[in-house]
């Protein structure tokens, strides 16, 4: 069975003989790829499509993320203290990546509600969504083509602080900013089902790993009818959406349900998201993707890994409805040895 077709059966709540795994987004850095690959690693115009091709083929992944291609960012000056390179990218915010850390916001969007309400979201228009056609055409992988919203998105183009006050102090403009935010995307989505996606994926953090960044009902009321919008429209091409948010979700997940989500990815264990009691209590209405701890690819052991998605897959799988996947994606500190490990037991963990 084709890597689409085990996808689209644990959509539709069909098991199969193995559970499909694979990764939302990249999937795996280029560090985990150069790795794994070893002297197979290519170089050159191409290299980035045959080394994720091949890293796929090697761990026997089912899924490939890919995104409508914007514009590269645009290098502007360089940083006074770490001096790095900062960058505009096409939304219009600007940022840097220090030495040994996470990139930095430099200048955000908009500096006060009055800048935000005067904010215009750039044209989306000549994106290139020839990379996913391209995944769909000449390969059997699940396309899950990866794309925002507003939440998420909207808190990395103010800056995490600036974005929290204002979602109290300027609410009206916050909710125009989430619908400009939303009505890009949403082009963005249907650009990518047109050009082949078999799903979309909508990337959108909501929350810690003890419950949401706001109050719950500051979501029903201001972000999550957008959200619904935007579902609802992607959905009327077909394909189904995929959600990913880490954090405890728990408090939110009927209200996701209720903006007919088709499959939640990331069930952080540590954020206490663990999919076969989720699936016991919501399996009806989504399907669950995720819930291998990164860390425990980081630092654990390969027996530690098997047993851990071993007992996950016999947890989960009956009934389908069941992606396998990282709570994320493989991050540059995975070890290759647990990373080979996890997909070869969901090869090995057979009905």
């Amino acid at each position: 069975m084709s890597g689409r077709m085990q996808v689209i059966s644990a959509l539709q709540r069909v098991e199969t003989a193995r559970v499909p795994i694979g990764e939302i987004g990249g999937g795996y850095t280029d560090v985990i790829i150069k790795a794994l690959l070893g002297a197979d690693y290519q170089i050159g115009s191409d290299a980035a499509f045959q080394n994720h091709l091949k890293v796929r083929q090697l761990l026997g992944a089912d899924i490939v993320g890919a995104r409508v291609l914007g514009p590269p960012v645009e290098v502007i000056g360089i940083h006074e203290d770490w001096r790095t390179d900062i960058y505009s990218d096409f939304w219009g915010a600007c940022y840097t990546q220090p030495p040994d850390a996470t990139v930095q916001l430099v200048t955000p969007i908009a500096n006060t509600p009055a800048e935000l309400e005067a904010w215009q979201a750039p044209d989306v228009s000549k994106f290139d969504k020839s990379l996913i056609h391209r995944w769909k055409t000449d390969t059997d992988f699940f396309v899950l083509a990866t794309l925002n919203a507003g939440f998420d998105l909207g808190y990395e183009l103010l800056g995490f602080e600036r974005f929290m006050m204002w979602t109290i102090q300027a609410r009206k403009v916050m909710h125009a900013y989430f619908e400009k935010l939303i009505q890009t995307n949403l082009k963005l989505a249907l650009m990518s089902v047109e050009a082949g996606a078999d799903g979309i994926l909508i990337a959108d953090d909501l929350a810690f790993n003890t419950g949401t960044f706001v109050d719950p009902d500051y979501l029903r009321s201001d972000y999550l009818p957008l959200l619904k919008g935007m579902v609802s429209e992607i959905k009327k091409t077909g394909v189904p959406v995929f959600l990913h948010s880490d954090g405890d979700l728990r408090s939110i997940i009927p209200d996701l349900i209720d903006c007919n989500i088709d499959v939640l990815q990331s069930c952080d264990p540590n954020a206490n998201m663990d999919i076969p009691a989720l699936k016991q209590e919501y399996g009806r209405d989504l399907v669950f993707m995720g819930n291998i701890d990164v860390d425990l690819l980081a630092s654990g052991t390969v027996a530690a890994v098997e047993n851990t998605t071993r007992n996950l897959i016999r947890a989960a799988r009956h009934g389908g409805g069941f992606i396998l996947s990282t709570s994320n994606v493989v991050a540059s500190y995975c070890k290759t040895e647990n990373v080979r490990a996890m997909y070869a037991v969901a090869h090995k963990e057979l009905t």
